[in-house]
């Protein structure tokens, strides 16, 4: 691969950002991440005249009736983003450390938009190819998580259909996740995690999830028969009125709970009573919290199931027929037989 190294002034750039001959964010890039602090002490690199690292650009798609074409940011999205918000005025953008962009003189703006910035032309490669040196530029800075990569190999159906559900205001009203979440693709993975089992069965970590994108990549025809199941459960979680304090909003009991009620609600088409369900389920989750000691063999399994190794298969399925039998209303005897016949216990 041959690579063109170039300069272009931030004003040039901030110009084809604008008129979209830059690309800012295609779908390989990984959201943003930089603090305010981060911003901070980019843009005032840039004022004092101090280089930053190249950005990395590849050819986009052409006009074949005008010739006009784009580009596609690699590598820099942050950097060029910072850079456009400041000039902008973005409200988005808090700035403590610096001058806005308006309080500069005129001397200090002129030396701004005529700022070098280095670009490596990667020419005209393939997706493929821009991924891998996407993810080769990023290991040196700290590691792609697995989703971030998933992210970047797959823009389709089934990765569209799990932002959207990851967007719902049902996970912010209750606080299922953090800034670290948002900021790392954690409530994409999350909800994948979710409409993955749901699809075919509890798995093993993310082993599920690149089959399941590369299948479901150009076409989701589950999409409306999903749409409809994760909301009746969303609504029904919500009927039960657990307390914010609950521990069924901790990320690895509320995933468990959610994919034990899309069996019982939507395939067997139980008819279930919130009021009996959050009885039963919060009293179990009570038992874990304040009584360990004088807690039954079920809920020293499940309360070790949702501290250790939460993502592996065998603590999912444990977890699941526990909350499943809570959710059937079985005594504990009961559940603790189930969990013996599955070799569980």
């Amino acid at each position: 691969m041959k690579t063109a190294p170039n300069n272009k002034k931030i004003r040039e750039i901030i110009t084809l950002v604008k008129e979209g001959k830059i690309i800012p964010r295609p779908e390989f890039q990984r959201r943003l991440v930089w603090s305010r602090e981060d911003k901070n002490h980019f843009i005032d690199s840039v004022l004092r005249g101090y280089p930053f690292p190249e950005i990395y650009l590849a050819d986009g798609d052409v006009d074949l009736d005008t010739g006009e074409g784009s580009q596609l940011l690699v590598d820099g999205l942050q950097r060029v983003n910072t850079i456009v918000q400041y000039f902008t005025a973005d409200p988005d953008l808090k700035l403590t450390l610096v001058p806005s962009y308006n309080d500069l003189d005129k001397d200090q703006k002129q030396n701004f938009l005529q700022y070098d910035v280095a670009v490596r032309d990667l020419g005209s490669v393939s997706k493929q190819e821009i991924i891998e040196v996407f993810k080769r530029l990023n290991a040196t800075k700290y590691s792609l998580l697995d989703i971030e990569i998933s992210n970047a190999v797959y823009s389709g159906e089934l990765k569209k259909f799990c932002d959207q559900f990851s967007s719902n205001s049902f996970f912010e009203l209750h606080n299922v996740f953090n800034a670290a979440d948002y900021k790392r693709m954690g409530d994409l993975r999350y909800c994948l995690a979710i409409v993955s089992t749901i699809i075919v069965g509890y798995f093993n970590r993310d082993e599920a999830f690149e089959d399941l994108l590369n299948r479901y990549n150009d076409d989701f025809p589950l999409q409306s028969e999903l749409y409809e199941r994760l909301r009746n459960v969303m609504e029904f979680i919500d009927e039960c009125g657990f307390e914010k304090n609950s521990r069924i909003w901790r990320k690895a009991d509320l995933f468990s709970f959610f994919v034990e009620l899309d069996q019982i609600l939507n395939i067997k088409g139980n008819q279930l009573q919130p009021s009996a369900v959050i009885e039963s389920v919060q009293s179990f989750l009570d038992g874990i919290n304040s009584r360990m000691n004088e807690s039954s063999a079920v809920h020293a399994l499940y309360y070790k199931s949702a501290l250790q190794a939460t993502n592996d298969k065998l603590n999912r399925v444990r977890r699941g027929v526990i909350l499943s039998g809570l959710i059937e209303s079985k005594t504990l005897d009961q559940i603790e037989q189930d969990l013996i016949k599955e070799y569980l216990i």
